[in-house]
């Protein structure tokens, strides 16, 4: 158990780490947060949660990063609330589910516009058929965490293989991880993937309505260090307008 200020801290690294990339030391959360204690305080605060499994040092940096525990935290407390998209994106969503009135078409269009939106590769599936829609792998390879060769490798290969593994992969992803507080919405965090292409990313999958009475699969990968808030809240928002759409179809 954490304190609330412990709560505070890795609130504020965890958002700051996801826009830098970057480890964070206790010199700038005392120059950018507001902690009102000197870095000495501040790094006894953060040895506590790295001592907890919250936090980690990345090679030989003096910052810290977060681990999959500290994200798995974060991510909990994210559910209990509702997030909105931008009202900018919430009009290219539209648009993206009111293209057209073909169930295959709409699963390629919010594939690519939540890819477009989240910088993040996205899959789409119509279940119990052999149709995938794969795109924003070339996003991903911009990110920092994408340049060890291995790494990419790793990521490439899930992705060229996702097709033929995607039996077991709707097993893992839809089928026994159901999350009560948003159903048919899952996120597992780096080594909760049983899949080893993606141990070290987030992985998001929703379930949704499409026309014809066909139900949709969407499948978000991404690192880590992920804006949760906003691909929760564009993935949720997506599958709300496709459920809508479905049924006045």
């Amino acid at each position: 158990m954490i304190t609330d200020r412990q709560e505070k801290l890795l609130n504020f690294i965890i958002k700051e780490y996801v826009k830098t990339a970057k480890p964070v030391g206790s010199a700038l959360v005392a120059k950018k947060g507001d902690f009102d204690l000197g870095p000495a305080s501040l790094r006894s605060e953060m040895c506590e949660l790295e001592r907890a499994g919250y936090l980690s040092h990345l090679h030989t940096s003096g910052g810290r990063v977060p681990t999959d525990k500290a994200y798995r935290h974060f991510v909990n407390n994210l559910l209990e609330n509702d997030f909105e998209p931008t009202m900018n994106e919430k009009r290219k969503i539209k648009a993206a589910v009111s293209s057209s009135d073909d169930p295959y078409r709409l699963n390629q269009g919010i594939a690519r516009i939540l890819s477009e939106l989240s910088d993040n590769l996205v899959i789409t599936k119509i279940l119990n058929e052999d149709n995938f829609y794969k795109v924003g792998l070339a996003s991903l390879f911009e990110m920092p965490e994408f340049r060890e060769f291995d790494r990419m490798f790793r990521l490439t290969s899930f992705f060229d293989e996702f097709d033929r593994m995607f039996e077991k992969i709707e097993r893992e992803f839809f089928g026994d991880f159901e999350d009560e507080k948003l159903p048919g919405f899952n996120v597992f965090i780096g080594r909760e993937n049983s899949l080893l292409g993606v141990r070290e990313e987030t992985v998001m999958t929703a379930r949704y309505d499409l026309p014809e009475g066909l139900e949709g699969l969407l499948t978000l990968v991404g690192p880590t260090r992920m804006d949760y808030g906003r691909n929760i809240g564009l993935v949720k928002y997506t599958t709300e307008q496709m459920n809508q759409i479905a049924r006045q179809t």
